[in-house]
C-alpha cells in the first residue's frame, strides 16, 4: 500500500462494527460468500477486483489474465498496466462498469456495500468474500477457483496454503511464546488487534497479542501499550520510515531496540501472501529460528 494509506484505512475499519458484512441477500456461496446480482457465467472472461488480497488469489491461481480492473492499491507485477478502479472502501461503480466486467470479486468487509450493491443492480455479478480469517483464506481460494470455472487450482492452492500452516506451526510449537505488540499505524497508534487476520498468523508463529479488546484494529492508547510490556514490537507499518518508531520511546521494548520491522505488509493481507507472511513473522519472533 501507498504510505499512510494503511493506517488510515485501518483507522476508518476501526470506526465500522466488528464484522460489518453486507446485508443478508438470497444466492448464499459456501464458506459464508454470497452472490449478488444476476447469475454469473460458467467460466467468466473480464473480472474485476476490488481488493488486493482477492487480485492476489486470482493470480496465485493462473488466472491473471483474466482479470480487467484492480483497485489503487493493487500492486503485483501482473496487474501493473490495469486499470483501477478506486479503492476497498470507495469502489467507483462507473469505473468498474466501464470495463464491461462478467464477475466482480468483494472483500465483503468494509464500508463498500452500497456501491457494491449498486454495481449488482446494475447487472454485473458480484462474489461476495468474507475474508477474516485464516479458514477464510483457503475458503476464498478454493471459491474463486470455482467461480473462475477452476476447481482444481483452487483447491490446489489452498492445499499448499494449509500446508505452509501446518509447516509453521510444527516449527513454532517447538519454540517459546513470544509476546508481541503488532503496529500498522503511528499516527494515531493503529495495532493488530484480536480477531484479526495477522493476530492469527502471530498465534500460528509462536506469538501472544497483548492488543486487548474486541476490535480487529484499534486505535491504541499509548498508555496500555506500555503497560502491556510486550517482549516485542513488530513494525509492520511497511511504508512508513522505520525511524517514526522513535514516537513509541515510551514502551519499554522499542526503548530497548527490542523492534522487529517487517519488509512488506503480507501479514496484514488475507491471501496467498499467507506463506511469506508465515515465514517473516517466524523470523520476527525467532531470529534462531532458520527458514525450511
Amino acid at each position: 500500500m501507498r504510505p499512510l494509506t494503511l493506517a488510515l484505512a485501518l483507522a476508518l475499519l476501526a470506526a465500522l462494527p466488528a464484522r460489518a458484512a453486507p446485508e443478508p441477500r438470497p444466492g448464499a456461496a459456501a464458506g459464508g460468500a454470497e452472490w449478488l446480482g444476476p447469475p454469473p457465467p460458467a467460466s467468466p472472461r473480464r473480472v474485476v477486483s476490488l481488493a488486493p488480497s482477492l487480485t492476489d488469489v486470482v493470480v496465485a491461481l493462473g488466472e491473471a489474465a483474466r482479470l480487467a480492473g484492480v483497485t489503487r492499491y493493487d500492486d503485483a507485477p501482473e496487474v501493473k498496466g490495469l486499470p483501477r478502479v478506486g479503492g476497498f472502501l470507495d469502489p467507483s461503480p462507473e469505473a468498474v462498469l466501464a470495463l464491461r466486467p462478467d464477475l466482480v470479486l468483494w472483500l465483503a468487509d468494509g464500508g463498500a456495500f452500497p456501491a457494491v450493491r449498486r454495481i449488482a443492480a446494475l447487472g454485473v455479478p458480484v462474489l461476495a468474500l468474507p475474508v477474516v480469517d485464516v479458514p477464510d483464506v483457503l475458503a476464498c481460494a478454493r471459491l474463486v477457483g470455482a467461480a473462475l470455472g477452476n476447481a482444481a487450482a483452487g483447491e490446489r492452492l489452498a492445499r499448499s496454503l494449509e500446508e505452509a500452516i501446518e509447516r509453521t506451526s510444527r516449527r513454532a510449537a517447538a519454540l517459546p511464546r513470544v509476546r508481541v505488540l503488532m503496529v500498522v499505524g503511528r499516527e494515531p497508534l493503529v495495532v493488530a488487534g484480536p480477531g484479526s487476520y495477522p493476530d492469527a498468523l502471530l498465534r500460528i508463529a509462536g506469538g501472544a497479542n497483548v492488543a486487548e479488546g474486541n476490535r480487529p484494529w484499534p486505535i491504541y492508547p499509548l498508555e496500555k501499550a506500555v503497560a502491556a510490556n510486550p517482549d516485542l514490537v513488530l513494525d509492520a507499518a511497511a511504508n512508513e520510515p522505520a525511524e517514526g518508531m522513535a514516537r513509541l520511546a515510551a514502551i519499554p521494548a522499542v526503548r530497548a531496540g527490542r523492534v522487529a520491522r517487517l519488509p512488506n505488509d503480507d501479514a496484514l493481507r488475507p491471501g496467498p501472501r499467507l506463506v511469506r507472511a508465515l515465514d517473516d513473522l517466524l523470523r520476527a519472533l525467532h531470529p534462531e529460528a532458520t527458514t525450511p
